[in-house]
């Protein structure tokens, strides 16, 4: 592993990059800039100044930092391309002088006047990138293309796509944490949102030659190719630094991290170059924090995968041996989760013991889960029990270094929820994920791929009418604690709901207003709800609506969606359709003529209008809480990603509640909701309930 950076934001002399490189303790420079003046445009006897400092004092150039093909370079003019090939030309053999491997290029401009996908100029700029990449390949070098407000970096499907289409050793990624945060993911039609670090990261990590280092939050759009934005030391943005630092590291990654601060300096604009030593100095201590940084991020790493390498199984203990506790145990005993074994039950119920003394005699049994966790028996455990005990029971895992499987939902109240994300978070060595098992059903998981990929556009509508969850009265009547305020927190949105409700967020994302009308003890006797119809707005006009009930003996399950590009509709759980429009709804309606719309409105032919696939899915019910399950133990032991992060388990109580808080207040309500005000009104259900009883 190297450290690197654009020393040229702490001097112009390469006598003082030199210095602040070595003040640092690192070996490399990667270089941009020389006294204003990039490093391929310097006169031969600057270059030949330059090496003999480098080489006396034993700094190297990790990569260069050209301008080949970069965001100032308009595609459609031919000159563009002769001077990258001309830049590229100069810099090879001062490259291979300096033993440099690596030389940063883009992909060219971005033409505003032009759709963000436009296949007639992507040929040509594919085609100019390949003689490039050809050139690298000639010379034993590699083009790193940086995600950098160019043509191809204009969301990660544009960047997917180059990669596959110039498909060489010789062309990877150089990956900035930060630019993602200024850059719009301009997929479907406009208003786009802005691209995410770690989204950008997961699609084209395993393509990452090595990463720049920046962070910022986004302040505002100036309307030139670069937004405002606020610069900040590495981890204080939203450039989810420490996040893709760890989970390179987690996964092995041995490469370089190179510095690119842009707080004394924006380099874009020189003019906006501060003081000789203001710019020193603030490169120099963004360097240390951020080398800071890298030691408790590489501690953190190396406790988890020291805890991985001393553990051959995760000996699981059960919270709760109730029906799905059972289900649990018995699925485990069997061994068909290759990486866990059941090491200890957990129930305060008398009978509870007597039934797993006779089923699991060997096995430890504890009336108090605290004596569990501190018992040494167990290196995990996951909560089947009333759904309010479940933050209080993940805190006190974690607090014993023992990782935490929570059942849904995450807690009944987010104010609760997010005391439990909040202890997570310190202790980010250990595993913390939440049962959501139909995250692992091929079906949904085909579904946000094709919505993230952009295929069905920007969302305007999503519908989900979930009531085949009939329950009878006798459902209710068996335990006490059922459909109660007190002990369970509510009905069918706590109860049954909650997967459709974490796969809407985990699809659509979170509303921004919710608005409902909910009946309590409506078909059932019982105080909590069994029939819901919530409204959503997603913001930019987008919409939604849930429902939900308990009394439909016959039931319907049926999610749409429905964007500017297609739609997606999902009947029973079990087949999938996909209609994808040839043009954008805007574009239709933009340029059709009234007469193409009556021959389409009577009967004419759809096939030029979309495209249908239909997917029929068999049911994996069976398998997928054991799937959480071998996924919960693969990230314990081999760091393999979290299908369902603990930390998600927010968002769909936060919406719940917002539909709860809703119809107590009869009004719209906007997230993130009045945690107080909603305990509050809870607390009044609960009093209300102990005095009916």
């Amino acid at each position: 592993m190297y450290f690197s950076g654009f020393a040229d934001e702490a001097a112009d002399s390469i006598e003082k990059q030199i210095q602040v490189t070595k003040e640092l303790g690192w070996q490399y420079i990667e270089s941009r800039n020389i006294d204003g003046t990039n490093i391929t445009e310097i006169s031969e006897e600057k270059f030949e100044d330059v090496y003999q400092k480098l080489e006396a004092a034993g700094i190297k150039i990790n990569c260069f930092g050209s301008a080949v093909a970069n965001w100032g370079k308009d595609p459609r003019d031919e000159k563009s391309f002769t001077e990258s090939r001309e830049e590229l030309k100069r810099a090879i053999p001062r490259m291979k002088k300096l033993g440099t491997k690596m030389i940063r290029g883009m992909s060219f401009g971005i033409p505003r006047d032009l759709a963000p996908r436009n296949p007639e100029l992507e040929k040509k700029i594919i085609s100019e990138l390949k003689i490039l990449t050809a050139m690298c390949e000639d010379a034993g070098i590699t083009y790193v293309h940086e995600n950098c407000m160019n043509y191809f970096s204009q969301s990660y499907q544009h960047m997917d796509y180059l990669l596959n289409e110039i498909d060489s050793p010789n062309f990877k990624i150089v990956f900035d944490t930060g630019n993602p945060v200024m850059a719009d993911n301009k997929m479907g039609s406009e208003p786009y949102q802005k691209q995410t670090s770690w989204q950008a990261y997961q699609q084209l990590k395993d393509r990452i030659a090595y990463v720049h280092i920046k962070d910022c939050v986004f302040k505002e759009d100036t309307g030139e190719i670069f937004p405002e934005m606020d610069y900040k030391f590495a981890g204080q943005g939203d450039g989810q630094v420490k996040k893709i630092i760890k989970d390179l590291l987690e996964n092995g990654y041995d490469g370089g991290f190179s510095i690119e601060p842009h707080m004394g300096a924006v380099y874009h604009d020189q003019a906006e170059s501060g003081e000789e030593k203001a710019k020193y100095n603030t490169y120099l201590e963004y360097g240390k924090r951020f080398m800071q940084l890298m030691t408790e991020i590489k501690a953190e790493v190396n406790k988890k995968i020291k805890r991985r390498d001393t553990m051959e199984k995760v000996r699981l203990g059960i919270i709760g041996f109730g029906t799905q506790g059972s289900y649990y145990a018995e699925f485990l005993n069997e061994g068909k989760i290759e990486q866990m074994e059941l090491a200890a039950l957990c129930d305060i119920d008398p009978a509870k013991k007597e039934e797993a003394a006779e089923k699991y005699p060997e096995l430890p049994f504890y009336e108090d889960y605290l004596e569990m966790l501190e018992s040494g028996e167990v290196d995990a455990v996951v909560t089947t029990v009333p759904h309010y005990l479940h933050p209080e029971m993940g805190i006190e895992a974690l607090k014993r270094d023992i990782h935490a499987l929570l059942e849904k939902p995450a807690g009944v109240y987010s104010k609760q929820v997010k005391e439990l994300n909040e202890f997570a978070a310190s202790k980010p060595d250990l595993t913390f994920a939440i049962m959501f098992n139909q995250r692992t059903n091929p079906l949904y998981q085909k579904v946000k791929e094709i919505v993230d990929n952009g295929e069905i556009g920007d969302l305007r509508r999503a519908n989900w009418i979930i009531t085949s969850w009939w329950r009878p009265q006798s459902y209710y009547d068996q335990s006490a604690w059922r459909a109660t305020w007190g002990e369970e927190g509510g009905g069918v949105l706590v109860n049954q709901a909650p997967h459709q409700i974490d796969l809407m967020q985990w699809i659509c994302g979170m509303p921004k207003k919710v608005y409902s009308n909910v009946k309590y003890g409506y078909q059932r006797d019982i105080a909590v709800e069994d029939e819901v119809t919530a409204l959503f707005d997603y913001g930019d006009g987008a919409t939604g609506s849930f429902i939900t009930c308990t009394h439909d003996p016959i039931g319907t399950d049926r999610f749409e969606l429905f964007g500017d590009k297609g739609k997606i509709i999902v009947d029973n759980s079990k087949k999938v359709t996909i209609k994808r429009l040839v043009k954008s709804e805007q574009e239709m309606s933009d340029n059709m003529t009234m007469m193409e719309v009556y021959n389409l409105v009577q009967g004419g032919d759809t096939d030029e209008m979309y495209t249908e696939e239909v997917i029929e899915f068999e049911s994996n019910w069976q398998e997928q809480h054991p799937n959480v399950m071998r996924n919960f133990a693969a990230n314990i032991l081999d760091g393999e990603e979290l299908l369902a992060p603990g930390a998600e388990g927010i968002n769909g109580v936060t919406v719940a509640n917002s539909i709860h808080l809703s119809s107590w207040l009869d009004k719209e309500v906007e997230l993130p909701i009045d945690e107080e005000l909603f305990l509050e009104e809870l607390n009044k259900k609960i009093e209300a309930e102990k005095t009916n009883n």
